[in-house]
């Protein structure tokens, strides 16, 4: 046997297949694979005369059993023998498993007696699983046949326990991948709606039916013409995106990272300019795992109703409208769902139903022939009188999202009725920050603003408090659902978004001031994020240009709640404490406008003055008279815009320091306390030469992200106060706090003793593409110059722009670091070295070091 002849024979084989791949059919090449491990194991079975001991048998288990073999797949094979084996024979097995390997197959294997078998499989569902796709390759058929008897008696696994496990399976697995088949970063196999949902299905049929496909399925009249259909083409979409992804892989992976979907895209011939490719591919993508999700589990839930635990209804029989009737806290259709075609109106007046009645549920038979007969409508819903008002009560109806939007969505029924909601289904956001698509990012948005509503919900208090009194819920649950319906059209998707929102506040006859209301919120969404994150809020100026743009009190309410709900149904970990600090902040001074008009801007000066003196209150109840005149002293040097801009919790944990210090300098104080995954941190020494610069490296060395940063400066001294996190997100232990006070502190003590080097972008950000943006802002002051800096992230970002001001003698006066996904949008406030606002020479010269550096 020449091992070289054997490798050459499969690079042959997975050249061949390379070349035949997307012309042929997916499903071919695999059973192609299949096949061709089948020639290869049969030949070197015999080649080391196995096949002359009729006490062992080979059996293809697991994927290779059903024959779904893709080029990274695992070749699991059993060797089922008929007793214990002598020491030759398992010496020649170990040396056939080594020969595998030394081919550099990926094997699974096993040796293992029939009593092995099952007492193995009893106690683990996953090898159990795994024998129950078992396929002949060679040795005794009919031990092979017993070895299939012996693991589909009801003993070895009841059908009861067994659907039980795997659904057990599948809810964790959900938890794992947030319970949404639209990530942007999916794993084809076992993400909701991927391959992993097709086998759940197909092994609870195998081992009930013994059907082995989905066509046996459909010859068994378990699944409907049309549902057949859609199931195949949804695997086949899957299937060939699993092979090609596994062709331009080296190792063994299922996940459709963003650095891996434009080369794929372009392999399975998807055309377009930038990444439109990428974007119909995971369009085509989230449609079949929608597919797969929704009738894997209606025919899983019909078959554990109608077969395993069948009963006679009991309850009464209640009729709930001439088409729907309540049973057993099931809601279903009479004469057959007829209705569903007859009278399309009933569509709505199911999810109607359902939020009237909290504990009901719509029955498996209602969903399904709902699905079939919304792919027959060739007109919008919409487009009925009666339909639009069924749709408009469903907003003031409790758990109305929860109850009927939500499952409208999954089950299609928001694009029969909105044909916008067609261009945003599926419709992929190509960034790190979004984790959801744009359908599913907004399901969630209008999610978010219903469990404001819940009595224990204290995510956000003020957002909370704020939406149980708003007088007008319908209007901010309208704008979430049209928030993002324009995106991926050219142009500006709130503008867009507006107009269309206006068209649908006039189909449905929606008042003038809810009207208003709605569009301007649509069009203003992303307005209070933008002024929070990326502009000084403490400026007058600021406020009372935001203050303009809101109006009056409803809709600074009610934008409140819609960013908030926004911002966190992008990911996880968007919205943090520190947001809420933030946007609460913008809130009070923006309401403090707006009662005072805004011809009369708020004078900050008082505000400073107001706070320092509430501090001085609290400060006097706690240290003696002499400790109060140290204190008074520290404050001399405080410029008003210190008091403006610290809290008197922030001036009170300063003094605190300040004290213990003695005074001494460089102070450096660093908590955890007040936030979630963040640290606050306050340095006050004297000022020094790339002060800033070397806080920004030493913060970048320590893997920390500055998300803000204040720098105040007056009599040479400085008040610089840092919001910083993890690079990972995750919280900062005290003994991480204690370490980075001691380390900032040395470095402040000693600066020419300590050198970083700057660190390189992150490789997995290379598949995106952020052209560097330097947008200098309109600014009346002549002390200070304001700009934005949009551009792809990377580690120590701001210790590499804090060198460039350097370079430039320009002084950063405050910064908004704005991270989104793998780009950052940032503002920055800054002056000249005579303390004045850049000179156009100089703002140049600024953009031109900034473009050529990133």
């Amino acid at each position: 046997m020449n091992l070289t002849e054997l490798k050459q024979q499969i690079t042959e084989f997975n050249q061949q297949q390379d070349s035949h791949f997307p012309v042929v059919d997916t499903l071919m090449l695999v059973h192609q694979r299949s096949d061709f491990y089948d020639q290869l194991l049969l030949k070197l079975w015999k080649a080391f005369e196995f096949d002359k001991n009729p006490h062992l048998t080979l059996i293809a288990v697991g994927g290779y059993g059903r024959r779904e073999m893709f080029p990274l797949s695992d070749l699991d094979i059993l060797v089922l023998t008929k007793e214990a084996l002598d020491e030759p024979t398992q010496q020649q097995i170990n040396a056939f498993f080594t020969l595998l390997w030394d081919l550099k197959l990926q094997v699974g294997s096993a040796v293992r007696t029939l009593d092995e078998c099952i007492e193995l499989g009893k106690a683990e569902i996953s090898t159990a699983t795994n024998m129950l796709e078992g396929r002949f390759l060679i040795g005794d058929s009919g031990y092979f046949y017993h070895f299939l008897e012996r693991i589909h008696q009801s003993d070895f696994w009841e059908i009861k326990d067994f659907l039980a496990a795997k659904i057990a399976e599948k809810k964790k697995r959900y938890r794992r991948y947030h319970n949404t088949s639209y990530s942007l970063e999916p794993d084809l196999k076992h993400s909701p709606g991927g391959l992993r949902d097709l086998h759940l299905l197909m092994w609870v049929m195998l081992r009930y039916y013994g059907v082995y496909s989905l066509s046996e399925l459909f010859e068994q009249k378990l699944l409907f013409p049309e549902e057949y259909i859609e199931l195949e083409n949804a695997q086949a979409v899957l299937f060939k995106m699993r092979f090609g992804l596994h062709l331009q892989l080296k190792r063994y992976d299922n996940r459709l990272r963003f650095d891996r979907q434009l080369r794929l895209s372009e392999r399975l011939g998807y055309q377009g300019e930038g990444n439109r490719p990428v974007e119909k591919m995971m369009r085509a993508y989230f449609r079949a795992t929608q597919s797969i999700a929704q009738l894997s589990h209606l025919l899983l839930v019909n078959f554990e109703k109608t077969v395993l635990n069948y009963r006679e209804p009991q309850g009464e029989k209640i009729k709930l409208d001439r088409h729907f009737y309540l049973q057993d806290n099931l809601i279903s259709g009479t004469e057959d769902y007829r209705c569903f075609e007859d009278d399309p109106c009933s569509i709505l007046d199911l999810f109607y139903h359902l939020t009237q009645i909290p504990t009901a549920k719509a029955s498996v038979s209602a969903l399904r022939y709902l699905r079939l007969s919304i792919k027959k409508l060739d007109y919008s819903l919409s487009e009925l009188p009666k339909a639009r008002e069924r749709f408009m009560q469903l907003f003031s109806q409790p758990n109305f999202v929860k109850k009927a939007i939500e499952p409208m969505h999954n089950l299609g029924v928001l694009t029969a009725y909105l044909p916008q909601w067609q261009n945003i289904q599926g419709l992929m956001q190509f960034n790190m920050l979004h984790i959801y698509t744009v359908d599913e990012h907004t399901i969630r948005v209008m999610q978010t603003l219903e469990n404001l509503l819940e009595p224990d919900n204290d995510i956000y208090p003020l957002c909370s408090q704020l939406f149980r009194e708003s007088e007008d819920r319908t209007a901010i649950y309208v704008a979430a659902l049209f928030h993002d319906i324009a995106k991926g059209r050219s142009g500006d998707h709130s503008e867009k978004g507006a107009l269309e929102v206006y068209q649908f506040a006039k189909l449905h006859n929606l008042s003038e001031e809810r009207t208003k209301l709605i569009m301007w919120l649509v069009a203003e969404h992303l307005t209070m994020s933008m002024t929070a994150q990326r502009r000084d809020i403490y400026d007058p100026d600021v406020i009372t240009e935001f203050a303009k743009t809101v109006g009056n009190q409803t809709a600074l309410s009610a934008l409140l709640c819609l960013t908030y709900a926004d911002m966190s149904s992008t990911n996880k970990t968007f919205w943090t404490q520190w947001k809420s600090q933030l946007f609460n902040q913008l809130f009070k001074l923006t309401q403090q406008q707006l009662v005072i008009g805004n011809e009369h801007p708020v004078d900050y000066q008082q505000v400073g003055l107001l706070n320092q003196n509430k501090a001085r209150e609290q400060l006097q109840a706690i240290y003696s008279k002499t400790q109060m005149q140290l204190i008074e002293e520290y404050w001399k040097n405080c410029p008003i815009s210190y008091f403006i801009r610290h809290s008197t919790a922030q001036l009170q944990w300063h003094i605190e320091g300040c004290l213990k210090a003695e005074q001494a300098l460089p102070l450096v104080l660093v908590t955890n306390k007040n936030h979630h995954n963040i640290i606050e941190v306050f340095i006050h020494c004297k000022d020094m030469a790339r002060l800033f610069s070397r806080i920004a490296q030493l913060l970048s060395k320590k893997k920390m992200s500055i998300l803000s940063a204040q720098i105040l400066t007056n009599n040479k001294l400085v008040f610089d106060s840092f919001i910083v996190s993890e690079y990972d997100g995750k919280a900062l232990s005290d003994i991480r706090c204690e370490q980075l006070q001691s380390v900032l502190s040395d470095v402040l003590s000693h600066p020419h003793q300590h050198d970083f080097e700057l660190i390189k972008k992150p490789v997995r950000f290379d598949a995106f593409h952020h052209k560097t943006e330097v947008t200098f802002l309109e600014n009346a002051r002549l002390d200070q110059t304001e700009f934005e800096f949009k551009s792809l992230d990377r580690e120590g970002l701001l210790a590499h722009m804090s060198e460039i001001f350097n370079e430039l003698n320009i002084q950063l006066l405050n910064a908004k670091i704005t991270t989104i996904g793998e780009r950052v949008e940032d503002f920055f406030v800054v002056s000249n070295a005579e303390n004045r606002a850049l000179s156009e020479k100089q703002k140049q010269h600024l953009k031109d070091r900034l473009l050529e550096e990133f």
